[in-house]
């Protein structure tokens, strides 16, 4: 009996009592900015201070609780691609993190042969200049880009109106213009800047190039279940005698891609809903889409009905070595499973993460400081570290967004690659033509051929 307290992968993280988000749900994961993934890193030194220790020791009760996934129902502000792609800058400034949230199902690129031509096309350093508060991660940055241009015209306005003001108020109020002359402005030389660079860029370059490689090692995993499930049902199809327990065990492996696609992402309502609707498309059994529903961890189960129709050895007709075989790629689906779950469930150190927003947060801070008086019209400071800023925080939001991979890679995609695929070759092998009720069809398309057309959609 599985226990009351048992939550699938990710959904038991929720009920960890930890505060403060370790109890780990991506979403909270992905702030809409480093300056909210650092609370207080912007502010002064006190008041920094007593928020640590507030945070610190506050009772559990009065920390903010770890957010909930996005539902499919706040998805409604930007509920298709092209309200992604048109969203007003007030709407995404109000929801940033629902803009980015909504955007992550459109950036689930599948790649053909024209796409990767339009990829390698000249011109696109020039496109690239002319798109870039335009784009995706442009407009998903405008919170933090404003932020950066509104402390440097703070640091510009203090510095041109303190003497001013004191000049104005000399005659009338001599004391007044004492204490505004005494006021110190507000610039530094480079030299702290200078120092700290390094570190903080080599913190950035290790924080995107391990995001990165979690992304590619959840696409290679990916790419295994695919290999598995296709030789799988290959070798079903060519060894089990019996013809409707092997229509049987086609439909169950073409249905492992999507019960674990359900497994990695959010268990709300209308993906449950989704996959019930596809496990039928599967052509699975009323009973035994029934027994994985119930579930509370569902591949493990759809991972058992498979091994008891391969172990059903009166039906199957396997002598013991090929049954061996078989038995050793179902092993492989459970170590795929095993690699997802482990991807989804560790993130990258919440003390490097926090420390590097953290780090990022006040080196912008200081940046129109420092460069106040190193460029010569020093209005100036305002482009220059709005430009700068976006682009060093668009890197640190790079790694948040590609730290949790399922959420932004094609797995339906890839689902309805197997699923095409081995139905295919199960129609084939019953000599049954393309068209058919219940085959592929003829607008059956390989999945080496299929494409979301990315270039639709402005990065």
């Amino acid at each position: 009996q599985v226990p009351d307290t048992f939550l699938p992968f990710p959904a038991c993280a929720r009920r960890c009592p930890r505060p403060r988000g370790e109890g780990y749900v991506w979403r909270g994961l992905r702030p809409h900015s480093s300056l909210h993934a650092a609370p207080g890193a912007m502010l002064p030194f006190a008041a920094t201070t007593t928020l640590a220790l507030v945070h610190r020791w506050a009772p559990a009760s009065a920390l903010p609780a770890p957010r909930p996934p996005l539902t499919m129902a706040e998805h409604a502000r930007f509920p298709t691609r092209e309200a992604v792609l048109g969203a007003s800058l007030p709407a995404i400034f109000s929801s940033t993190t629902e803009f980015k949230e909504a955007g992550r199902e459109f950036r689930q690129d599948v790649y053909s042969y024209n796409d990767w031509r339009w990829h390698r096309e000249s011109g696109h350093i020039a496109s690239a200049i002319s798109s870039v508060f335009t784009s995706g991660v442009g407009k998903a940055m405008w919170r933090e880009t404003f932020f950066v241009i509104a402390t440097a015209a703070a640091v510009y306005l203090y510095n041109i109106g303190v003497p001013v003001l004191a000049a104005k108020t000399a005659a009338s109020l001599p004391i007044v213009a004492a204490l505004l002359g005494r006021l110190p402005l507000l610039h530094l030389s480079l030299l702290p800047l200078t120092l700290s660079s390094p570190a903080l860029f080599l913190l950035l370059v290790f924080r995107t190039n391990n995001s990165y490689d979690r992304w590619w090692e959840a696409r290679k995993v990916w790419g295994g279940v695919i290999n598995a499930s296709r030789d799988l049902a290959r070798q079903a199809l060519a060894l089990v005698r019996d013809a409707e327990l092997k229509k049987l065990m086609v439909s169950q492996i073409a249905s492992y891609a999507r019960v674990l696609k359900y497994h990695l992402g959010p268990p709300t309502p209308e993906a449950r809903d989704l996959l019930r609707n596809e496990l039928v498309d599967n052509r699975l059994p009323a009973d035994q889409v029934r027994v994985i529903m119930e579930a509370k961890h569902k591949p493990m189960a759809l991972l058992g009905l498979v091994s008891a129709s391969l172990h059903d050895s009166g039906r199957t007709g396997l002598d013991t070595v090929q049954a061996s075989k078989l038995d050793q790629t179902l092993s492989l689906l459970t170590d795929y499973l095993g690699k997802c779950e482990r991807i989804v469930k560790t993130p990258l150190p919440l003390v490097y993460t926090r420390h590097t927003a953290r780090f990022l947060s006040w080196w912008l801070l200081f940046l129109p400081v420092c460069l106040y008086n190193q460029l010569r019209a020093n209005w100036m400071i305002v482009p220059v570290s709005g430009l700068i800023g976006f682009f060093l925080v668009g890197i640190e939001d790079l790694g948040n967004q590609i730290e949790e991979p399922f959420s932004i890679l094609p797995l339906t995609a890839m689902g309805t690659g197997i699923q095409q695929s081995i139905f295919e070759a199960l129609d084939r092998s019953e000599g049954v033509a393309a068209g058919h009720a219940g085959s592929p069809g003829d607008d059956y398309v390989p999945y080496i051929k299929m494409s979301n057309n990315p270039n639709a959609f402005v990065r």
